[in-house]
C-alpha cells in the first residue's frame, strides 16, 4: 500500500538543487563563468546582468542552482541578499583579477554583502573567490587577491568560513572546475 501512495506523490518531494550565489562588481564575467560551465562555451555578447539570474547547471554528478547577482545594481540589491540567501549551499565572489583600480570597491562591497548576511548564513557555507581574467599580463594572482582582499580579516567579524581564492579565466574555462570542485568539497549542504 506504502508504494501505491507513494508514486502519485513522488513529484511533490523533488530533491531541491543546492543554491550557489554568484556576486562581485559588474564587469568582472560572472555572466561568462555561468554560461561556461553550463555550456562549455564562450559568451559571445557583452550584456550586462540587472537583477538576478538564475540557471540550473549540470555538474560532475550534482544540479546546482546558480543565482548571479547583477553587479550594476549592487549596492541597491543588498536589502535583497537576506532572501536569496535562504539555503544557499555556496558564495562565489568574483573579482577581475586585472583590475587593480577596483580592488578596493571589491573589498568595500564583499564587506558591506557580509555585514548584510551575517547571521544569515550557517557556519558550514563555504566562499570561493574568482579572481578571473588571470591570463591578462599584469593580472593579480590569486595570493595577491586574497592579500588585497583582507579575507584574513574577516575572521574578526566572527566570519568562520572556508575561503579560497582561485585564479580563472571565464573564456579558456581554465580554473573554474578546480574551484568549483573545491565549493563543493567544503560547502555544507551539497
Amino acid at each position: 500500500m506504502g508504494m501505491t501512495l507513494g508514486k502519485p506523490f513522488s513529484g511533490f518531494f523533488q530533491q531541491i538543487e543546492p543554491r550557489i550565489v554568484l556576486f562581485g562588481l559588474d564587469g568582472t564575467g560572472k555572466s561568462s563563468i555561468v554560461h561556461k560551465l553550463k555550456t562549455g562555451e564562450t559568451l559571445t555578447t557583452n550584456i550586462r546582468t540587472i537583477g538576478l539570474e538564475v540557471e540550473s547547471i549540470k555538474y560532475r554528478d550534482s544540479t546546482l542552482s546558480f543565482w548571479e547577482e547583477g553587479g550594476q545594481l549592487r549596492y541597491k540589491m543588498i536589502p535583497l541578499w537576506k532572501h536569496c540567501i535562504q539555503e544557499v549551499a555556496g558564495l562565489v565572489f568574483v573579482v577581475d583579477s586585472t583590475d587593480r583600480d577596483r580592488i578596493e570597491e571589491a573589498k568595500y562591497f564583499l564587506n558591506m554583502v557580509i555585514d548584510e548576511i551575517q547571521g544569515n548564513v550557517p557556519d558550514s557555507v563555504a566562499v570561493l573567490v574568482y579572481g578571473n581574467k588571470h591570463d591578462v599580463p599584469g593580472a593579480m594572482s590569486a595570493s595577491e587577491i586574497t592579500n588585497k582582499l583582507d579575507l584574513a580579516s574577516l575572521r574578526n567579524k566572527n566570519w568562520q568560513r572556508n575561503w579560497h581564492t582561485q585564479s580563472s579565466c571565464a573564456l579558456s574555462g581554465e580554473g573554474l572546475h578546480e574551484g568549483l570542485d573545491w565549493l563543493l568539497k567544503n560547502a555544507g549542504r551539497m
